[in-house]
């Protein structure tokens, strides 16, 4: 007896504040100073080409993940973590 389990179908939204990253995403171009680039990322821009993957811009005061890389001030950490906990 055979089961079968389908693979589940995955979609990823990544929001990026970076506007050349968005653009190296969906480019199919790398630039002389960005074709070290080509062979670590190729994994991620096929999931952009097969579209489970979603690269959208987000403006930088927005970015909830900036409260994981970077130091911040008291009101902007409060605010980010608000955004993400809901406390």
């Amino acid at each position: 007896m055979d089961i079968f389990v389908e693979t589940p179908l995955i979609h990823c939204k990544v929001y990026e504040d970076n506007n050349a990253c968005i653009s190296m995403a969906h480019g199919t171009k790398f630039s002389p100073r960005t074709k070290h680039i080509a062979l670590k990322y190729h994994h991620f821009r096929a999931a952009i080409q097969k579209k489970t993957v979603r690269v959208l811009p987000i403006h930088t005061n927005e970015q909830v993940a900036d409260i994981f890389t970077k130091a911040l001030l008291g009101d902007k950490f409060t605010y980010l973590r608000q955004k993400l906990n809901g406390w």
